[in-house]
């Protein structure tokens, strides 16, 4: 929701989806954010222990499914090339890239309740995927409910994220157009001529700074419609819930 600096201020219960990329600061700043009181709503969290709980249960270490380990999302998620090495092959990566979407369009509809029972404020980690949402209905809601606050990475926090994922390349939701034509890419390049023969983390590595370019104008256009875009710097060193809502207040308006 697009809200003025006052209007963000007097709201005594305040709601807010936090937007970026992966490793942009959205679970760390939830979770503490929770133990300073508000409610906390995990999209990855939901998907695990509701839309997709049976298929997961199949990759989990143990029984329980943490907001801040989900390992066996990124397990079934998975990563695509040659199954030899750990990999999917293009019709089983796709099938779960759609029943991943299918359910964060799912656990988006349901946040709705989520606030309606909160008590207090509420705080929406989203996905790193929710800029590829392409249910206009669903993120219009969202975006009239929340206000959105786009982590915007600087160039320091950008090269951390980028080796990250080159150091731990791991599983991520691509738009199957996006992914399709970077498939291409990635086998002229290297001379490669089917799925089969890529290494799946050589390619997560590859296509992860495409993925993390393309993403973020559409994070970018988000915030402009439906709310504010903050340096994901200024959370850092976060002591207190007041100080976070002080700082989304300077740059309203």
């Amino acid at each position: 929701m697009k809200l003025s600096r006052q209007e963000f201020l007097d709201n005594s219960n305040k709601a807010v989806t936090l937007l970026g990329m992966s490793g942009a600061g959205k679970t760390y700043l939830s979770c503490r954010l929770e133990e300073w009181g508000w409610w906390n709503y995990s999209c990855d969290y939901v998907i695990g222990t509701k839309y997709l709980k049976e298929e997961l249960d199949k990759y989990a270490s143990s029984r329980e499914f943490y907001a801040e380990d989900i390992c066996a999302l990124h397990k079934y998620l998975g990563k695509l090339g040659d199954p030899e090495r750990g990999g999917y092959l293009l019709d089983l990566f796709h099938d779960r890239q759609q029943a991943y979407y299918d359910a964060e369009v799912s656990a988006l509809w349901k946040m709705g309740s989520a606030m309606d029972q909160a008590d207090g404020s509420f705080i929406h980690d989203s996905t790193g995927s929710l800029c590829e949402i392409e249910d206009k209905d669903v993120v219009q809601y969202i975006g009239r409910r929340t206000l959105f606050v786009y982590l915007k990475t600087d160039e320091e926090a950008e090269r951390i994220v980028l080796q990250r994922a080159q150091d731990y390349p791991k599983p991520l939701f691509f738009p199957m157009a996006f992914l399709l034509q970077k498939v291409d890419e990635y086998l002229e390049e290297n001379g490669l001529d089917t799925v089969e023969q890529m290494e799946p983390d050589s390619f997560s590595r590859w296509v992860f700074p495409r993925l993390f370019e393309a993403r973020k104008p559409k994070y970018q256009r988000l915030a402009d419609l439906y709310g504010v875009t903050i340096p994901a710097s200024r959370f850092v060193s976060l002591s207190s819930a007041q100080e976070f809502v002080d700082i989304i207040a300077d740059y309203l308006d």
